[in-house]
C-alpha cells in the first residue's frame, strides 16, 4: 500500500517537472522570437530612413535653381528711379551747356536781381533832395506871429526826437505795422505846422511803409529823418 502511494507521487512529481520544463522552453522560444522581431523591425526602419534620405538628396540634386521674382512695385520703383536719375543728369548737362553760352548778366538769379533793385532804391532815397522846412502855414492859416510859429516848431522837434527813438526800436524788432502807424501820426503833425523838409520826408517814409515792408528802406528814411531833425535843431536853436 505504501509503495503504491510512493510510486504515484513520484509519477505526479515527474509530470509536474516535465510541465515546468515545457513551460520554460516555450517561454524561452517566445522571448527569442520577440527579440528577433524587434531587431528585424529596427533594421527595416533604419534601412527605410536611409533610403528616404538618399532619395531626397537625389531629388534635390535634380531640382533646378529658382529665383524669387521681385514684386511689381519694386520693379516699378527701380525703373522709375533710374528714369529720374537719367532725367536729372540730362537736365544738369543741359544747364552746363546753356551756362557756357549765356552772357554774364543772364546768370543773375532772381534773388540777386531783387537785391540789386533794392540797392538802387536805397541809393535814390539817400540822394533825394527836399526843400527846406517852413512854418508859413501857421502864420498864414492860423494868423500866428513868427515867434509863436517858432515855438510850435520846437514842440514838433521834441516830438520827432522822441519818435525817432521809438522808430529805431520798431525797426530793430521789424515791426513794420507800428512803423507805418508812427510815421503816419508824425506826418500829420508836421503838415499841420509847415511844408518841405521833415514834412515831405515823413510823407515819403509813410508811403513807402504802406507799399511794402523793407528794412533797408526803413533805415534809409530813418537816416534822412534824423538828419532833417538835426538841421531843424540848429536852425531853431536861437529860439530856445
Amino acid at each position: 500500500m505504501f509503495s503504491t502511494i510512493l510510486f504515484i507521487s513520484i509519477i505526479v512529481l515527474i509530470g509536474i517537472l516535465l510541465a515546468l520544463l515545457a513551460l520554460i522552453v516555450a517561454e524561452y522560444r517566445a522571448k527569442k522570437s520577440y527579440d528577433h522581431y524587434i531587431m528585424q523591425s529596427t533594421e527595416d526602419k533604419e534601412e527605410s530612413h536611409d533610403t528616404y534620405i538618399r532619395r531626397e538628396r537625389e531629388v534635390s540634386d535634380r531640382k533646378p535653381e529658382r529665383t524669387i521674382p521681385k514684386p511689381d512695385y519694386e520693379k516699378k520703383m527701380s525703373t522709375t528711379g533710374s528714369s529720374k536719375e537719367k532725367e536729372a543728369k540730362e537736365q544738369k548737362d543741359s544747364i552746363k551747356e546753356s551756362s557756357g553760352n549765356e552772357p554774364l548778366f543772364k546768370k543773375l538769379s532772381l534773388e540777386e536781381g531783387e537785391k540789386t533793385g533794392i540797392q538802387n532804391e536805397i541809393e535814390e532815397i539817400r540822394k533825394k533832395e527836399y526843400k527846406p522846412f517852413t512854418h508859413d502855414r501857421l502864420v498864414k492859416s492860423m494868423g500866428l506871429s513868427p515867434q509863436e510859429a517858432d515855438e510850435f516848431v520846437l514842440e514838433l522837434i521834441h516830438q520827432l526826437e522822441s519818435a525817432i527813438v521809438d522808430l529805431d526800436e520798431k525797426i530793430e524788432q521789424r515791426d513794420f505795422e507800428e512803423i507805418e502807424h508812427i510815421t503816419h501820426g508824425l506826418k500829420g503833425a508836421a503838415l499841420n505846422i509847415g511844408s518841405g523838409g521833415v514834412a515831405d520826408i515823413l510823407i515819403d517814409y509813410n508811403t513807402r511803409m504802406k507799399e511794402g515792408s523793407d528794412i533797408e528802406a526803413a533805415l534809409a528814411y530813418q537816416e534822412l529823418l534824423r538828419s532833417a531833425v538835426s538841421d531843424l535843431k540848429i536852425e531853431y536853436s536861437q529860439v530856445a
